[in-house]
């Protein structure tokens, strides 16, 4: 399919200038009926076009037409001989040559729905030989979509090119011409190294785009959203603290998935297909979605939607270990996380406070999440209003955890919202998406929200090998993964984890010296003995003792001893003269010593050892975190992304790939 034509943009080093493509322009009034006869499909029809559709219908005899055996329609409506405008993303004049030659008719780009989740781009030529008529209805239709709420004009895209294999492919054939076609301008930069984002959204106006573009996976995505919030507090001038709640971003951002896990994307657009992302990127498509924010050691950590630790954190240090087996990483990182050496339990305390009992939904509901789900929409916890800072009601979680408040008053009589578990888990969760992806069709977590202020802690406790097995083959079918004793589900509000290490490791303390600790203890009671001496003197001295006021002033001192405390010679002498003579050790205690130290090596690198059995690394939307103990917060409806969410008549799918082949 032939595409307009764009001038070069001197800030991408992808394309080169194919044409032009003409400005906006207002013509004529939009309240007016167009009717016109053209040729679609080597067919004559009298087209109409309105304010709100074009439709088209065959002229002289109508022949009745086979029903068709496609599934599904190109759009909601069932007249197939008609276009919602809301559905058109782009219009031109089609010439014999690009740009210039015969003209051809009016090329009207719109979509068709492959199934019920995936869409498909679909041009429509509307064939007429004048080309003022034809410049006619591509401006009248060009000016109606330019009014449409959400319509986009100028756009920042972040490309990450390792990703995957095919992404700048997928950018150059699938993304660029689609955008091209709904004439977007293109503010285009190649991820080089894990600060670009943060580096470019920090001298980044938001004002100047009116969407953030990220094609790559849920990693890149990650940082961008990082960056994007971060931005975003900071132009409100908002310090992130647990206490706080965070400004809301006016700029959507959209999803282009070309990266091995896709889990937000599949999550938001219900299918992990580039073609499907931009178009409804381009269409104005945007669901709220809630983002979950961390604090290690009271402080602000990052912003995420997907986290987890012990064997999910696992996978995910042993698939970048296997990075060069391309796709097959993730199989082969399953495969060395079940073995029996790497599979174990991990200790952890944590503490949670529940979602609010007149909350409709609970984690084993079996309510799916889909486009203009009930459970998101009745949610009065984020509203609309993005650009300001949202008001949580149910933000004074923990009143021990509020200071400067001198109205507030603590009764601690009443309960404490908290709750608390603790033991050994084989995997510790926190989603506040339901994380679809190839492997999980209907997610890691099947009945978890996109949009509902709450986050659902899943935890795996400890059990045997082969039913965790069992656990993680459900993830591939329609059965419930959370239909085992061992599988505790939490729909929560507020989360912290603390890591537990274990105290069965006993080491040698190679930095404690019996001798020294013997004379350190006995200087510090002579010190003590000598100033409560001082003490005692001073007690018995008057003010007006000259002797004792004369020490202030330098009194005492010699005239040779002040010249000897300036002089570096003088000072050199002085150091030399009472400088002891160097002890040189024997051969045999610097054998012991070297002895020693490759012992203490030894023992150090068993030490660490034995402590990585009894921790793990936190898996946070594909990026590894190495610190344990985190405090998680939820932010109802904080962000917009491009999407609609999965549709509510979605089969349920097994797995196309299956991740644990051995077994």
């Amino acid at each position: 399919m032939s595409r307009p034509r764009q001038k070069k943009n001197m800030q991408s080093n992808y394309f080169e200038s194919d044409g032009e493509t003409s400005p906006r322009q207002n013509y004529g009034n939009l309240d007016e009926k167009l009717t016109g006869i053209f040729e679609i499909d080597h067919k004559s029809y009298d087209v109409t076009l309105s304010d709100t559709k074009l439709n088209w219908s065959p002229m002289g005899t109508v022949i009745k037409k086979k029903k068709s055996k496609k599934k599904h329609k190109s759009h909601d409506d069932d007249n197939e001989n008609q276009v919602l405008l809301k559905d058109i993303y782009g219009v031109r004049v089609k010439y014999q040559k690009p740009g210039d030659g015969m003209v051809l008719g009016v090329e009207v780009y719109t979509y068709e729905r492959k199934d019920f989740n995936r869409l498909k781009d679909r041009p429509i030529l509307l064939g007429h030989p004048s080309g003022e008529v034809c410049s006619l209805w591509a401006t009248r239709i060009d000016q109606i979509i330019s009014g449409l709420p959400g319509r986009l004009r100028k756009v920042k895209v972040f490309v990450q090119a390792h990703a995957g294999i095919k992404t700048r492919y997928i950018y150059r054939a699938l993304v660029h011409p689609i955008l091209l076609g709904a004439k977007i301008e293109q503010d285009i930069t190649e991820v080089i190294h894990n600060e670009t984002i943060k580096q470019e959204m920090v001298h980044l106006k938001l004002s100047n785009y009116d969407c953030i573009i990220c094609v790559g996976g849920d990693g890149t995505v990650n940082k961008l959203v990082n960056g994007l919030l971060n931005k975003t507090q900071q132009n409100h001038g908002i310090d992130v603290k647990p206490t706080t709640n965070p400004a809301k971003p006016m700029i959507p951002i959209g999803i282009v998935p070309t990266g091995s896990s896709n889990n937000i994307a599949h999550s938001v657009l219900g299918t992990d297909d580039p073609v499907s992302a931009v178009l409804h990127i381009v269409l104005g498509h945007k669901c709220p979605v809630d983002v979950c924010s961390t604090y290690h050691n009271e402080k602000f950590h990052s912003w995420g939607f997907n986290f987890q630790y012990g064997f999910g954190g696992n996978i995910l240090v042993f698939a970048n270990r296997y990075s060069k087996l391309g796709q097959r990483k993730v199989e082969a990182a399953f495969l060395k996380g079940l073995t029996k050496s790497k599979l174990r339990p991990y200790d952890c305390d944590i503490q949670y406070i529940p979602s609010p009992k007149n909350t409709e939904s609970n984690p084993l509901d079996g309510v799916v999440c889909h486009t203009g789900c009930s459970v998101c929409l009745d949610s009065s916890m984020g509203g609309s209003n993005f650009g300001s800072v949202y008001s949580d009601s149910l933000q004074e979680y923990d009143p021990l955890a509020i200071s400067g408040t001198s109205s507030t008053i603590i009764d601690l009589t009443k309960e404490s919202p908290w709750r608390s578990t603790k033991g050994s888990y084989m995997n510790v969760a926190v989603f506040t998406l339901p994380g679809l992806s190839e492997m999980a069709p209907q997610g890691l977590s099947k009945y978890t929200h996109l949009a509902d202020g709450c986050m659902d802690l899943v935890l795996v406790r400890n059990t045997e090998r082969k039913d965790f097995i069992r656990y993680l083959k459900r993830h591939g079918n329609s059965k419930n993964q959370f239909d085992f004793p061992f599988v505790e589900v939490h729909r929560v509000k507020d989360l912290r984890i603390r890591g537990r290490l274990g105290t069965t490791w006993k080491h040698k303390d190679w930095d404690f010296n019996e001798v020294q600790y013997e004379m350190k203890k006995l200087e510090l009671s002579v010190i003590s003995e000598r100033s409560m001496e001082v003490v005692n003197d001073l007690s018995d001295i008057d003010d007006d003792d000259e002797d004792i006021k004369s020490l202030g002033s330098g009194a005492g001192l010699s005239d040779d001893d002040e010249d000897n405390s300036n002089d570096p010679k003088a000072q050199n002498n002085m150091r030399q003269s009472y400088s002891a003579p160097v002890y040189r050790k024997t051969f045999y205690e610097q054998n012991r010593e070297r002895r020693s130290k490759k012992t203490r090596d030894k023992e150090e690198k068993k030490k660490q050892s034995e402590e990585m059995k009894t921790r793990s690394v936190w898996n946070m939307d594909s990026e590894i975190q190495r610190d344990i103990d985190l405090d998680f917060r939820i932010h109802p409806q904080l962000l917009l992304i491009c999407g609609q969410g999965l549709h509510p008549q979605t089969p349920r799918q097994e797995a196309k790939m299956g991740c644990l082949p051995a077994f």
